[in-house]
């Protein structure tokens, strides 16, 4: 999961995965402060945190909690709420997007794309204050991809998968990431959803790009 913040005190979820709250609240952010949670896809360890975030708002701190989806999944992330006992009938507002769609909530613009992965998933550009980020979510690599992340600020890139293996599932290594950075020109690459083991980090300031290796509750500062 990552958390983006503008100077306005606005802040969106990009993704729910396991934990999610806890880790939002121990930052110091409720959900309340989220203008809105992006679902990328419907693994596990992007979602599951979810119906923990729908019941804190409708039980806790009765508000509602704004859910963009992929349109292939909106009626399986409803499913995944009613399976676990959580009523989110008019606490989750959820709105279902497709490649192409450009939406605005709370000062953020987003623009969606697919990820090539191995179910339907969202890659998503985040726009705000003439900042731009864009999350790949789990994906191989993938030309629309490098499209929607042309000349953006940031690029959060997953690189879980290591050779020769990575792209039959849908991954990435860090060599497939630091490509799509480099070629898109973005100016920092952010390295997540690595799992046991943290990615060989061969790349250098020298080929262009800002690499980083993300850490839980890492602060990234654009």
């Amino acid at each position: 999961s990552i958390l983006v913040t503008s100077s306005r005190n606005r802040a969106l979820l990009l993704d729910a995965g396991e934990g999610v709250a806890r880790s939002l609240y121990e930052r110091g952010f409720r959900v309340r402060d989220l203008e809105v949670v992006v679902v990328t896809h419907m693994h596990g360890d992007h979602v599951l945190g979810l119906p923990t975030l729908v019941m804190l708002a409708k039980n806790y701190e009765k508000t509602q909690l704004r859910v963009v989806i992929h349109r292939e999944h909106l009626e399986s992330t409803k499913n995944l709420l009613k399976i676990v006992g959580v009523d989110y009938e008019n606490v989750a507002l959820m709105t279902s997007v497709k490649r192409g769609d450009v939406i605005s909530v709370g000062g953020f613009k987003l623009t969606f794309t697919e990820s090539c992965h191995t179910q339907p998933t969202l890659a998503v550009r985040v726009e705000a204050e003439s900042t731009c980020v864009v999350y790949s979510s789990d994906t191989a690599p993938c030309k629309d991809v490098v499209e929607l992340s042309r000349n953006c600020h940031v690029l959060v890139h997953e690189a879980s998968g290591y050779d020769p293996i990575a792209h039959v599932h849908g991954h990435s290594t860090v060599e497939d990431a630091l490509r799509t950075a480099l070629e898109a020109g973005v100016e920092k690459l952010v390295l997540v959803h690595y799992y046991f083991e943290k990615p060989p980090l061969k790349a250098r300031r020298e080929l262009g790009v800002d690499v980083y290796l993300a850490h839980p509750g890492e602060e990234i500062v654009v």
